[in-house]
């Protein structure tokens, strides 16, 4: 029997995030951004009602005990994310549109070593091979799951290869092989195995989207963040600095009325090569302007136990916040 990811899960298993690794602050111009989330629903930003169900590196105990998950699989919070919208995150081209993950499987390059793709889409594909694409050029929908492996996601990875002997080219290292030179790959790694998804290539996909998404503009030339309609908790604190750090104090809280509006400052997020087998990898935060002249940090991605892995610690991640950026109809 599948659990069911509800709200009250989500706010039980709230916990802080760890130590940033890298800055990237807005001075100056803005520019605008590179990298969006890859899914959404029609008239709402990318990822806004989603929530990453199994997280990168972390364990899926529910389908795959003792595996570390190489990608995010994104649900709807609430009801069957079949049908769902697909985008690319971010500007590039089409080097893969085939297999049978179940359903076909779409890889994008965004440059020599960064790659994203996006598992268990329907088999009518907006795109082909060879065909360049932009941030948020819809790549196809959701697929309606009947296996009863799973139900309905997306499986999102970023990676810094198309194939890799090791992993799923002409010399997989481990059971996890979907034929010679296969692009889609396995989609788990051995909870056991000497070397971390990470040293294989694999990337915290919501890392690298943070590292490459600042800032995003709205209609009037500022960054923007918008509250999730579904966030953690109705408010969430309010940090001088992101916790992991010394200079870190608490400030006050923000209220989290879904759909709010925040001009966005700056951007912290962990590494992309991140080596935590758990969601505690997860450190996203953002810095924002507060309409009562406040400054301060919050969190963005929450690390919740709504799915744990073996040792009980976290699998999924709660979004507070998204980038508000418009996507193609």
């Amino acid at each position: 029997m599948h659990s069911r990811l509800t709200r009250r899960s989500v706010l039980g298993g709230a916990i802080a995030a760890p130590l940033i690794a890298r800055a990237r602050p807005t001075t100056g111009a803005v520019p605008t951004a590179t990298f969006a989330l890859p899914i959404g629903l029609p008239d709402h930003i990318p990822g806004d009602g989603f929530v990453v169900r199994h997280g990168y590196a972390s364990e899926n105990t529910l389908y795959n005990p003792g595996w570390l998950h190489t990608g995010e699989d994104w649900y709807l919070t609430d009801g069957d994310t079949a049908g769902a919208s697909i985008y690319a995150v971010g500007d590039g081209e089409v080097v893969f549109a085939g297999s049978e993950y179940p359903g076909l499987v779409v890889i994008v390059r965004h440059a020599t070593d960064l790659y994203s793709m996006y598992g268990h889409l329907a088999y009518d594909l907006a795109v082909e091979v060879g065909e360049p694409v932009e941030r948020g050029q819809p790549l196809g929908t959701v697929l309606a799951r009947s296996d009863g492996r799973a139900p309905s996601h997306l499986h999102f990875e970023v990676r810094t290869f198309l194939t890799t002997p090791e992993v799923n080219g002409n010399a997989p290292r481990y059971a996890y092989g979907c034929g010679y030179e296969c692009p889609p790959g396995p989609g788990y790694w051995p909870l056991d195995a000497p070397e971390h998804p990470s040293a294989m290539g694999w990337r915290n996909p919501t890392h690298v989207i943070a590292h490459h998404s600042l800032p995003v503009t709205s209609g009037n030339g500022s960054a923007e963040v918008i509250v999730a309609a579904a966030p953690s908790a109705a408010a969430a604190p309010l940090w001088s600095a992101p916790l992991g750090g010394e200079e870190a104090r608490s400030i006050s809280e923000v209220t989290l009325p879904p759909g709010d509006r925040f001009p966005l400052l700056e951007v912290r997020a962990g590494a992309e090569d991140a080596r935590s087998t758990s969601a505690e990898g997860y450190a996203v935060w953002y810095r924002l302007g507060l309409p009562d002249g406040r400054r301060g940090w919050v969190q963005a991605a929450v690390p919740s136990t709504a799915e744990t892995g073996s040792d009980g610690r976290p699998s999924s991640v709660v979004f507070n916040f998204y980038p508000a950026v418009a996507v193609e109809p």
